[in-house]
């Protein structure tokens, strides 16, 4: 058996095996039918697409996302306000 005959059979065992593994993967897709939706932040509970923000009704869901909300809003007026202020200090040092 010569190398390009050897080469042929190699290529064609991989290309039978990436469309059996392509095939399989495929019958796992039409399996899911389940309905377009998101999850809750807090606790991954399925949720309607059109609900924002993305939480469940859940008490303990919202108020966990009002406290992260607020949190990161803190922290994007820090990341701005603080080199601000370290630039403001530079500034007057220098005049």
């Amino acid at each position: 058996m010569s190398r390009k005959e050897t080469i042929l059979r190699a290529a064609k065992r991989t290309a039978n095996e990436a469309k059996s593994a392509a095939r399989k993967r495929s019958r796992g897709l039409i399996r899911s039918e389940s309905e377009p939706h998101r999850h809750c932040v807090v606790c991954w509970a399925p949720i309607p697409l059109d609900s924002d923000p993305a939480v469940c009704g859940k008490r303990d869901c919202e108020e966990t996302q009002k406290k992260r909300e607020k949190s990161r809003k803190r922290l994007t007026v820090m990341m701005y306000l603080f080199p601000a202020i370290a630039i403001f200090f530079v500034i007057l040092e220098i005049v």
